[in-house]
């Protein structure tokens, strides 16, 4: 599973790299018009165009109706009971396309997530890196070292929380710029986990959650390779700037863009390729 994110993650990568110097938020917008095209693009292929289109016109029918003759109740519940009929037909032909398009939209969302969900940490800005451990495991038992990279330092002793089975340390960035990483000294052996920076004006991949290896894990943190699955180390985090300048100057979440513009996107260009939706 690993290799086949891995070379997603590189598509993204090759696929936002001319909008680098760029507002953060250009990309964003760019991917998300283009995977609404792709939407629109799969439900056309996946659907049943013609039964979508007659529950569409029967429902706008019926609708109608119910306009036309609201001042005859039987008329108008019998419209309604019509609507209803219509929309649940509507909806049975749609669920075929929507199978389709989970994975693909859920592939795109993760890789937006680990671009635009936080900011890369600036010089002079401090940090949790947080160790979370297997169940069974006492942080407390535990020899564990954490090295950081050049331009960083650690400004606290770890603190181990057997109640939770965590370990937490603070890290301060003083200087440098680009993608490095923390060791760590753990019985099982040394594992890393990449620290990215260089401040918020960039777009570059931070994986906020390193996670041991299994298929779910890879999907969800396509960052970097996931720790060893035997590892005494369930999952280890920095914790980010959240990323709040994506819409020029409007504190808007990503996801809220992204799901925005691409149904925008989506619906605003079904005319012009002849998809019905």
């Amino acid at each position: 599973m690993w290799p086949i994110l891995r070379v997603i993650t590189r598509g993204f990568d090759f696929l936002l790299a001319p909008f680098g110097s760029m507002h953060p938020g250009v990309g964003l917008l760019v991917v998300s018009v283009i995977t609404g095209v792709v939407m629109l693009f799969i439900f056309g292929k996946t659907s049943n165009q013609k039964m979508i289109a007659a529950a569409k016109n029967k429902l706008w029918a019926y609708i109608m109706e119910m306009w036309l003759f609201r001042n005859d109740p039987r008329v108008m519940f019998s419209a309604i009971g019509s609507v209803a009929r219509s929309n649940l037909t509507y909806l049975r032909h749609s669920l075929r396309p929507i199978v389709f398009l989970i994975v693909p939209v859920l592939i795109i969302m993760v890789q937006l997530g680990i671009r635009y969900a936080h900011t890369p940490l600036s010089a002079g800005e401090e940090t949790i890196v947080s160790v979370q451990f297997a169940d069974g495991v006492r942080p407390s038992e535990v020899d564990i070292e954490l090295v950081a990279p050049e331009g960083a330092r650690v400004v606290s002793a770890p603190l181990r929380i057997d109640a939770t089975g965590e370990i937490e340390w603070r890290i301060a960035v003083d200087d440098g710029c680009g993608t490095d990483e923390i060791l760590f000294h753990t019985p099982d052996g040394d594992v890393t986990k990449r620290i990215a920076g260089c401040g918020k004006d960039r777009i570059v991949t931070v994986g906020a959650i390193k996670a041991r290896a299994n298929t779910w894990n890879a999907f969800l943190y396509p960052a970097e390779p996931p720790l060893p699955r035997d590892s005494i180390i369930e999952t280890i985090s920095i914790k980010y700037p959240a990323r709040d300048d994506l819409l020029f100057g409007l504190n808007v979440h990503w996801l809220i863009i992204f799901f925005i513009v691409s149904v925008v996107a989506g619906f605003g260009l079904k005319g012009v390729f002849g998809i019905e939706v």
